[in-house]
């Protein structure tokens, strides 16, 4: 079967991990993305990627003198300055693979005007989903209202219509659209993979029980339930790391914690790779996660990981073999599988084990690009809905 898919992403996200093999298998027409100039993603075939480059230079000059001020206008107004040039260096697919990130409507609405099957791909929970669950965890911390529907979050619902498949990296992201009216057929589910090469065992520096999470600090990101199971704790000779960038609005609410945490700052993919090797247990405790690439890291390098079911990671954690899965918003269950994993050494061991070999066997990017793949040539295969 032959045919020729376009990749489009207004950044790179995780698509930078396969779109060299999807260009090696010789699928790939063209990877339309945005990333620094100096930066190459296909090395090997430079003809078939299409870096547009300005957006990312004027958002990194508006942060820098203007922070997150005017975000609705000005700052929204680059991103669909990509989608522009991606219209002016147009190449026609039999089918377009987007990103649903608001970035992409008229890229849509041209493929499907030309008859290209359009697969869109949201990493996130539905934007209604997203917005009803951050209000009430902002509700609930005690934070001031703040707007999560944003303008990008408005036209990713206008891109849905324009999209006649989705391709998900969890079953959680699958159900929130499919509650919202897609329909469920016509969603397919890969988990995302992990850089084997990069994420991997090694030996532990020291006998300290340590428990790390990496992701932004951020209501979202749920820290405050892992903060709150560790202070109930209370557990000698072991630490509790916290790594990522810090919202502004979190700053109070972690003075409460001051002292019982380890604050690592924002760190680099290698930086981030020592910090999995030099911990026993991963924890993230998200309130919504469309799939977190954070967790298959951490268990390429050997820890097993506790997570919650609105984290979309959670489809290949084994509970009692490669890490648990508790509720949102449940700091005692987060505290009783990390007391479980303190007490028994052997068995945090034996699940890091799994969860290294779980990560590399069935978890790469050469797994993802070929289950890809097949969906590609399925939905190839099949007539275009009208």
């Amino acid at each position: 079967m032959s045919f020729l898919v376009n990749v489009a992403v207004c950044g790179r996200f995780h698509y930078h991990n396969y779109v060299p093999l999807l260009a090696k298998e010789g699928y790939l027409q063209k990877f339309y993305y945005s990333h620094r100039l100096d930066r190459k993603i296909l090395k090997d075939y430079p003809q078939k990627e299409q870096n547009l480059w300005v957006k990312e230079y004027l958002i990194r000059f508006h942060l820098k003198f203007f922070g997150w001020k005017l975000q609705n206008s000005l700052l929204y107004n680059y991103l669909l300055l990509w989608e522009k040039e991606v219209l002016s260096h147009w190449q026609r697919a039999d089918l377009w693979h987007v990103m649903l990130h608001g970035t992409a409507l008229r890229i849509l609405q041209k493929a499907k005007k030309e008859g290209s099957i359009t697969l869109g791909e949201p990493v996130n929970a539905h934007p209604i989903v997203v917005s009803q669950i951050l209000a009430q965890e902002d509700e609930r911390l005690g934070l001031p209202r703040h707007n999560h529907f944003w303008k990008g979050a408005q036209r990713i619902l206008e891109e849905i219509k324009e999209t006649d498949f989705l391709v998900v990296p969890s079953n959680w992201v699958k159900k929130s659209y499919a509650e919202q009216g897609f329909p469920a057929e016509r969603i397919k589910v890969i988990p995302y993979g992990v850089d084997v090469s990069r994420f991997k065992p090694s030996p532990k520096k020291d006998s300290l029980f340590r428990v790390i999470c990496v992701a932004q600090i951020t209501p979202r990101k749920g820290q405050i339930d892992l903060l709150e199971a560790w202070r109930k704790l209370n557990l000698p000779h072991a630490e509790l790391c916290l790594a990522g960038t810090i919202d502004e609005r979190m700053k109070p609410l972690l003075s409460r914690y001051q002292g019982i945490f380890r604050y690592l700052g924002f760190s680099s993919h290698e930086e981030v790779a020592t910090f999995y090797q030099n911990a026993d247990v991963f924890v993230l405790p998200s309130i919504e996660d469309g799939f977190a690439c954070v967790i298959p890291e951490a268990m390429a390098c050997g820890l097993p990981v506790i997570t919650t079911d609105h984290t979309g990671a959670c489809d290949i954690i084994k509970p009692g073999i490669n890490g648990f899965v508790v509720p949102i918003r449940s700091p005692e269950k987060i505290a009783s599988y990390l007391e479980l994993l303190y007490r028994n050494p052997l068995l945090c061991k034996e699940m890091g084990k799994n969860a290294a070999f779980d990560a590399s066997h069935c978890h790469n990017w050469k797994v993802y690009v070929q289950k890809l793949i097949e969906i590609y040539k399925e939905l190839i295969s099949i007539k275009q809905p009208c």
